[in-house]
């Protein structure tokens, strides 16, 4: 698991580590600072074009080629990245980072499916999003010092060496885990899956929860920087702080689902958790009516959602490729995509709707945490009680 866990925590690390370099970076090239962040929303559009791809790439060829194909790109990348001159450059290099990187979480979740019963593989990927969870808290400090020690392109020599670790960990520690009589889909067939997954109300269900409830927290990251300095009078450097303090309990979230899944099926946890992020929901308008725009009022329901993010997403994520072993890499891909897709709508939305004032935000928060408990309900409306445990065990 640890294996897997790396190579899945090195997409979200990838994204988080040139964040505090952003400005650096904009003086560098002579852009504003609207320009740079193409620089994130390049890797974000790489991570979803390419996942879905990836998944069919798994299935036809196997989990290991893919996995160290795309790693390799990722590597060779990052180490023309350091060479970049013109902004457009490193920003089409981003792209080309996040789709070599992208195969890590696809190809996990796949292996996980191809080596676990449906309950191990849900306690398998709890541990495996807590590593996920565990990588953006780590990012933007390595960044921050990195640049600070040897400019913005010790970034990308860093991301090169940790994607060549990764990779010969890759080579000599990772079997194919597909099996060898397992039909491989031809192009044709990845449409044809594709249709079939989106027909499949379940799939939808799982698939959802888990942009949503990204949502949640995306929809406060667009502004959160914005918001503790102009509400709170704290600047962003110990909003990241705070930040990463909030993560952790994302974290605790995940490896507390894990011992869970050990005991108690995935229908129970998922209710709980599905619970749960509706109160966060809940919470985030009401305690800003009730007592203002505070450190407590902004960051309780935030805690409460991220905890409950830690322990519906390991769920949403089995439940949707273990609804079709038969296409694990495939359907790990779809999910995987559209859930970015939300999480970055709800990062859209969220600049889009503050204006200096913190409320709004608020509603578009329990806005997401409600679509999330839609989706768990959908799931639970459209798979009898008997297929949602007979596909946990």
């Amino acid at each position: 698991m640890l294996l897997l866990g790396a190579a899945s925590g090195l997409s979200p690390f990838g994204v988080t580590i040139t964040v505090p370099l952003l400005l650096v970076i904009a003086v560098d090239f002579g852009a504003s600072s609207g320009q740079v962040q193409f620089l994130i929303s390049a890797y974000l559009f790489g991570l979803a074009t390419a996942q879905p791809f990836n998944g069919y790439l798994c299935d036809r060829f196997g989990r290991r080629p893919v996995l160290l194909a795309g790693f390799a790109l990722f590597i060779l990348a990052s180490l023309v990245a350091t060479q970049a001159e013109h902004l457009e450059t490193l920003i089409v290099l981003r792209y080309l980072q996040a789709v070599g990187v992208s195969v890590g979480t696809v190809a996990s979740r796949a292996v996980v499916r191809d080596t676990n019963d449906a309950r191990g593989a849900t306690e398998a990927l709890a541990y495996i999003a807590a590593a996920m969870g565990f990588a953006p808290i780590l990012a933007p400090i390595a960044g921050g010092w990195l640049g600070s020690v040897g400019g913005w392109q010790s970034v990308f020599y860093a991301t090169a060496i940790l994607g060549a670790l990764i990779w010969a960990w890759i080579y000599f520690a990772l079997p194919e885990t597909l099996h060898s009589d397992q039909e491989r889909p031809r192009l044709t067939a990845w449409f044809k899956n594709y249709r079939q997954l989106l027909a499949t109300p379940a799939f939808l269900g799982y698939t959802l929860i888990f942009g949503f409830v990204q949502g949640c927290f995306f929809a406060f990251l667009a502004v959160g920087a914005a918001v503790f300095e102009r509400q709170l009078g704290i600047g962003e450097a110990k909003f990241g702080l705070w930040w990463g303090l909030m993560a952790i309990t994302y974290v605790i979230g995940a490896m507390v689902s894990g011992r869970l899944f050990r005991t108690l099926n995935l229908v129970r946890v998922m209710d709980g958790s599905a619970l749960l992020v509706l109160l966060g929901g809940v919470l985030a308008p009401a305690l800003v009516i009730l007592f203002g725009v505070s450190m407590p009022t902004i960051l309780i329901p935030l805690g409460v959602i991220m905890v409950a993010a830690g322990t519906t997403t390991p769920g949403a994520l089995a439940g949707a490729v273990n609804l079709f072993p038969q296409m694990a890499g495939t359907a790990s891909g779809l999910s995987s995509s559209v859930g970015i897709v939300l999480g970055g709508v709800f990062t859209v939305l969220g600049g889009m709707v503050y204006d200096d004032i913190y409320q709004p935000v608020a509603w578009l928060i329990a806005l997401s945490a409600l679509l999330t408990a839609l989706s768990w309900g959908l799931v639970r409306v459209t798979m009898p009680r008997s297929a949602l445990e007979t596909s946990t065990q």
